[in-house]
Order: structure tokens, then C-alpha cells, then sequence
């Protein structure tokens, strides 16, 4: 594919994603999308022919996004804290910078082709034990204390993939901020040593007025 037709499919992603997080999917159609673009339907059709189509490309680009950042990680020499500090990052700011994809990710899987959701599955399930085997590898080292991993690794992606329902973007948390609190509470629950001091006791204040903070603004 060339980079002008890339550019255009991407742009067409886009847009469609964006609809589907404002709108919903099945209230979308490709007659909405088409106008958003200032693109023809016919047109449109020279890229996707169906809404499922773009569905199907929105899950799976996003999968495919995480599973390569996560596959530079695994390779790494980093000891396994430091992986896993590296993980929470990534996923932070990719959540962020593609939250309508993220949503979309989440919220509509129901919606896709059968097919392809089982594919989709199969694909998060790899990624997950992807995760899990740092996790395994710090309980090995002695570098996190005993927990059953895949647990751990519930709770983690858990957290982290939350953030697309309540991130807000002109709020005053950016990724780093977000990526700072989350790390404080998995370091101190799972590194069998981990930093400590007037420094972490300050950071646990603040991330408990922010999380409060949250949870008001959720309730509310």
C-alpha cells in the first residue's frame, strides 16, 4: 500500500473510531462516517466496504500495537522490574494518545465477526501471558514476593486499561503523572523491596486524594 493510501485508510480509522466512542457503534453508518471525512460513500468503499470491516481493523490494530511494543520489552536485558515499570508506561501512554481506539477496543467487542473475535481472543490471551511471564520472572529472582502471577496480571491490565473510561484529557493528570501513581501502588505491593522513605509516603498521600478524586468525579 502506498503512503497516500495509508494515510487516507488511517484517517478513515480515525474518524470512524471516533464515532463509534461518541455514538456507538451500531448508531454509526458508513453514511456518518463518509460525511465526517467530506468523502463520498463510494469512495469510502474503495477502503472498507462494510462497518464490520473497520471494527475489525480498529481491534486489531490495536492489538497488534500493544503485542509489538510488548515484544521490544521481553527482548530486553532489563532485569524484571524494570520490564514491567517499562509495560505500565507503554500502556499508559498508548491508552491515552488512542482513546477512541481504546474504547472502541473494549466496549465493542460483541460486535465483531465471529471469526475474528475468536482470533481477538487468542490474541489478548497471548498478550496477557506476554505480561505474566515478567511476573514470573520477578517471582524467580526474588526480585517481586509470591503471588499467583496471573492474578497479578489481572489486576495490572485492569488498572491500566480502565484509564480509557475516565482519563480526561484536559484534566490535570498527563501520562507521566498517571504512569508515577500506578507504578507507586504496584511497586509497594509487589517488589519485595521496595523504596521507601518520606519521598513514597508523600507520593501515597497524593495518590490517595487523586484516586478519591476520581472516584468523585466517577459517582457524581
Amino acid at each position: 500500500m502506498n503512503a497516500r493510501r495509508q494515510a487516507v485508510r488511517d484517517q478513515i480509522l480515525r474518524t470512524a473510531a471516533d464515532l463509534f466512542r461518541e455514538r456507538g457503534y451500531r448508531a454509526s453508518t458508513l453514511d456518518d462516517i463518509a460525511r465526517r471525512l467530506g468523502m463520498s460513500k463510494t469512495s469510502l468503499y474503495g477502503y472498507f466496504r462494510a462497518k464490520e470491516e473497520m471494527l475489525a481493523a480498529i481491534s486489531r490494530e490495536t492489538i497488534e500495537s500493544f503485542t509489538r511494543e510488548l515484544s521490544l520489552v521481553l527482548r530486553s536485558s532489563l532485569p524484571p522490574e524494570d520490564k514491567l515499570r517499562r509495560v505500565v508506561r507503554q500502556h499508559v501512554r498508548f491508552v491515552i494518545a488512542n482513546r477512541s481506539f481504546l474504547t472502541v477496543f473494549f466496549s465493542e467487542e460483541a460486535n465483531l465477526p465471529p471469526r475474528f473475535a475468536r482470533q481477538l481472543a487468542s490474541q489478548k490471551n497471548r498478550y496477557d501471558k506476554g505480561v505474566e511471564s515478567i511476573v514470573v520472572e520477578g517471582i524467580r529472582r526474588g526480585a517481586f514476593r509470591e503471588a499467583p502471577p496471573r492474578l497479578v496480571v489481572y489486576g495490572l491490565l485492569g488498572m491500566l486499561n480502565w484509564l480509557y473510561k475516565w482519563y480526561n484529557p484536559s484534566g490535570r493528570w498527563g501520562a507521566e503523572e498517571i504512569s508515577a501513581a500506578f507504578l507507586t501502588l504496584i511497586e509497594g505491593g509487589l517488589l519485595t523491596a521496595p523504596r521507601r522513605g518520606p519521598r513514597l509516603s508523600s507520593r501515597l498521600r497524593r495518590l490517595r486524594r487523586e484516586l478519591q478524586s476520581v472516584e468523585r468525579a466517577l459517582d457524581g
